[in-house]
């Protein structure tokens, strides 16, 4: 048995995004910034001045940068209590599926944390999914760092 899909399946999920989703900011770890205060040593690929205070004696610093786009948020002590015999447990964690695409990913991967709802969020995993073509990014989000 052949199982075919319609060919606008990810045009209805983009739709679906479009109409219910929110837009989430993602602070992105960029590198290789030079510094502005100290030089490059060629020899040692660091800075001249070991003690600076911008790069702390690497030349090269590492900052962020923001990256806005469109997401379907379902925070899990909302839509999905976790029930134990003592009660409700809201363990605040968040899941956002956003379009897929290479810079999506790349950003994803790339990623210090989240800014969903006005809360700071960070990254505890990531799939892919999408059948019978990769269309979208699931990402689970937690309130505090992932220390696993």
């Amino acid at each position: 048995m052949r199982i075919t899909f319609p060919s606008d399946t990810k045009d209805v999920i983009d739709e679906i995004r479009e109409t219910i989703g929110r837009e989430i900011t993602v602070y992105v770890t960029v590198t290789g910034v030079p510094c502005s205060i100290c030089t490059l040593d060629p020899a040692t690929e660091l800075s001249t001045d070991p003690y600076c205070l911008e790069c702390g004696g690497n030349y090269y610093k590492e900052t962020l940068s923001a990256w806005v786009c469109s997401a379907h948020v379902r925070w899990l002590k909302v839509d999905q209590p976790l029930w134990t015999p003592g009660g409700i447990i809201d363990r605040g964690d968040c899941y956002i599926t956003i379009a897929y695409s290479g810079v999506a990913l790349a950003n994803i991967k790339k990623s210090h944390h989240f800014v969903v709802d006005d809360e700071d969020l960070y990254m505890k995993h990531y799939i892919l999914k999408g059948v019978p073509t990769l269309n979208r990014i699931k990402v689970t989000l937690l309130e505090s760092p992932n220390t696993d």
